[in-house]
């Protein structure tokens, strides 16, 4: 993660006054995010609430489509029945969605998006069978839906209020469950 940070700022620095940037974006957005595990988790309690933050760029495709490319942390979730028994599970998708826009008078945008890309769920657990530690990662599938309002109030800067749905399918032991996770996060973009 810190490689990707390090990258997109070293490509902002070295290639700032470059004219291929001319209109692209690039933003970054924090905000809290809300599981919905399709009842893979009924009999535990936990917290289904947890922070997020993602980075983005876009290009323009014409006057009301832009391409994004996405990287998002969704957050974690922690599971306890006990000592013996517990499990983390910490989510990050890479999405390239289509932003649908149009302008609102001179300061105010209004988007939708939607897209595809995977999701990445990192576990670490510590499983009943002798408190063995097991940590693994799995990767899928993932619709990246969203909606949000952004206002200019800088012919380069604007900021963002946007609403995002990531859906996926877990699969645990026999079955799969449709997992989401949406919510809203506030964001500065910066355009070319």
């Amino acid at each position: 993660m810190r490689t990707l940070l390090a990258m997109t700022i070293l490509m902002l620095t070295c290639s700032a006054q470059a004219s291929w940037l001319e209109d692209k974006k690039l933003g970054i957005h924090f905000g809290q995010v809300t599981y919905d595990t399709d009842g893979l988790y009924d009999d535990y309690r936990f917290d289904q609430q947890a922070f997020s933050w993602g980075l983005y760029s876009a290009a323009p495709v014409n006057d009301w489509i832009d391409i994004e490319v996405h990287y998002n942390y969704l957050g974690n979730y922690e599971i306890q029945d006990s000592v013996f028994h517990y499990w983390r599970d910490t989510f990050h998708s890479l999405t390239t969605t289509a932003r649908f826009h149009t302008m609102l008078g001179q300061q105010w945008e209004v988007y939708g998006r939607a897209g595809l890309g995977v999701v990445l769920l990192e576990q670490k657990a510590i499983l009943w069978e002798g408190g063995a530690r097991l940590d693994t990662a799995s990767g899928g599938g993932n619709f990246h839906f969203g909606a949000g309002l952004a206002w200019r109030f800088h012919p380069k800067l604007a900021l963002t209020l946007d609403y995002s749905l990531h859906t996926f399918l877990m699969e645990s032991g026999y079955s799969d469950y449709l997992q989401t996770m949406s919510g809203f996060s506030a964001g500065l973009r910066y355009t070319f």
